[in-house]
């Protein structure tokens, strides 16, 4: 029995000795005051030249019985970092670790040598321990290059205090902060006038306008500018010659498709920058007509139809869709001068059966320009039927000679949902893909948004995928979009519900579209 007693005791002992080691290297944290960069989160920040920034100074692990007072000194590159206002009651606030901040001390501030002296805070009735912020500073970058933010000499013209007596800080942490320039910009050409694919007659002036170009900015010496110093016009009509200067003029000499290129040039004043273009290009088209001799009518639509050269074939408008208002213009010229007061017959024909379904007259204007509108029908459960090329034909007379011009048109749902495919079969837990191709008869490019809704066998939706999307011209989009299936879905078949509208708040551009899925069990 005392063999045992003493073998237990032993047992306590080595347990006792065993933990002494582990209990002498357990310290407590180091009382750390520390330059943190608000954006990064840590004591480094690198950016752009010439940019804001703040600062905090943090405090980290104040042990019991804590402290009611902070005095820190700081200091910092003045040639490379300022305070943002130069104003201490702007620029140096309180971070909210003491209730009572007062701020540095305007007799040890200087802002030509980088330094806030005596930046101060106090609790008269009670002690604080733990971490938090100080004070923030916020500051401001004026050079290409590094500098710290120093934390000045800890425990001297940096102290913390308890009621009267110093605690000392453990650790100091400063921050480097360092600025690189912004990258090389070159110039950027920019045409207000003529507008791309606008229509001139033969003999007008066609008027340039690049003032609103801009330069460039180097880099080497630090975001210099380079003004431009040459407006090069590159005028092709068949032939090719050049125009300079921020705006120019030019006279139509004949009728066909003119491609105008402005060039800006902005060198840099001081070379050096090899990332640094000092060209840039933009280009624009306009058409030349020739002017009308004898009786001359145009029909067109408020979506275009005009002349060979233009962005549409000749005669054909852009497409209209269910129930859109189409307002239909006849211009009517005799020798390029315009027939005022003369009626003009607009007859519009069924894309299904070819027979006229509608007529209308008006009478031009001072401008020689007479003007109808009509809705489109959309009635009955017949009325897709109707979908396909409307043809309208506009006729004058002028001095007992009957002339005429027809405009068509596409008329359909704008875009369409063409097709909709998932995989599967598919698990609790899986993604559904579902893969939709949209259609459209437009001529330009259309944005829509796209809303596919999943539902189990027992109709309940499950899921949803959201996308905004552009439909280009005459074109499709296909996307492979997913839905998770959450697991409390029900096992069988599901559906895939695809809409199409003109917005997330919109109304459908066409029907909806739906397919089937399968879920199965295990």
């Amino acid at each position: 029995m005392k063999g045992k007693t003493i073998l237990s005791l032993a047992i306590v002992l080595t347990m006792v000795l065993a933990a002494i080691p582990f209990a002498a290297v357990k310290a407590a944290a180091p009382l750390t005051v520390s330059v943190i960069f608000e954006e990064t989160g840590t004591s480094t920040l690198t950016k752009a030249s010439h940019s804001d920034f703040n600062v905090l100074v943090t405090i980290a692990n104040v042990a019991a019985p804590g402290i009611d007072f902070f005095s820190i000194k700081m200091h910092w590159d003045p040639a490379i970092i300022t305070l943002q206002h130069n104003d201490t009651t702007l620029d140096v606030l309180s971070g909210g670790f003491m209730p009572t901040f007062t701020g540095p001390s305007a007799a040890g501030t200087h802002y030509n040598t980088g330094t806030l002296d005596d930046v101060a805070g106090f609790d008269s009735s009670a002690y604080h321990t733990g971490s938090g912020t100080l004070f923030k500073m916020l500051m401001h970058d004026i050079a290409d290059t590094s500098s710290n933010i120093t934390i000045v000499a800890p425990n001297v013209d940096t102290y913390l205090m308890h009621t009267d007596t110093q605690v000392n800080i453990d650790l100091t942490v400063n921050g480097l902060a360092t600025f690189t320039p912004p990258p090389a910009t070159p110039p950027h050409a920019v045409i207000t006038s003529p507008v791309d694919f606008s229509t001139v007659n033969v003999g007008d002036t066609v008027n340039l306008d690049g003032s609103h170009s801009t330069g460039g900015v180097d880099s080497v010496p630090a975001s210099e500018p380079c003004p431009i110093t040459v407006y090069d016009w590159t005028i092709n009509n068949g032939s090719v010659f050049h125009l300079f200067g921020a705006t120019a003029s030019f006279v139509c000499s004949g009728p066909g498709l003119v491609t105008i290129t402005l060039t800006v040039t902005a060198p840099d004043p001081t070379p050096g920058d090899s990332n640094y273009v000092s060209t840039d290009s933009a280009t624009v088209h306009v058409v030349q007509l020739a002017v009308g001799t004898g009786r001359q009518i145009d029909v067109t639509t408020a979506r275009g139809g005009t002349g060979p050269l233009m962005a549409y074939p000749v005669g054909w408008s852009d497409a209209y869709g269910p129930q859109e208002q189409v307002c239909i213009f006849a211009k009517v010229t005799y020798n390029g001068a315009p027939v005022e007061y003369k009626p003009v017959e607009f007859v519009v024909f069924d894309p299904l059966t070819g027979l006229e379904i509608a007529s209308f007259t008006a009478f031009t204007n001072a401008s020689g320009i007479a003007t109808v509108c009509f809705r489109l029908p959309w009635q009955g459960s017949d009325a897709e039927k109707h979908f396909g090329v409307v043809r309208i034909i506009g006729t004058v007379d002028i001095a007992e000679v009957q002339i005429s011009d027809e405009v068509d048109f596409n008329y359909g749902y704008i875009l369409k949902i063409n097709t909709v495919t998932v995989g599967g079969p598919y698990h609790k837990g899986d993604m559904i893909t579902v893969d939709v191709t949209i259609g459209s008869i437009a001529m330009k490019d259309y944005s829509a948004f796209l809303q596919i809704t999943a539902s189990d066998e027992l109709n309940v939706p499950i899921g949803q995928s959201l996308s905004t999307i552009t439909v280009p011209a005459a074109g499709y989009n296909a996307m492979g979009l997913t839905i998770g299936i959450p697991s409390w879905a029900y096992v069988g078949t599901g559906t895939i519900y695809v809409d199409l509208l003109t917005s997330q708040t919109g109304v459908p551009y066409c029907p909806e579209k739906t397919t089937f899925f399968i879920i199965v069990y295990p």
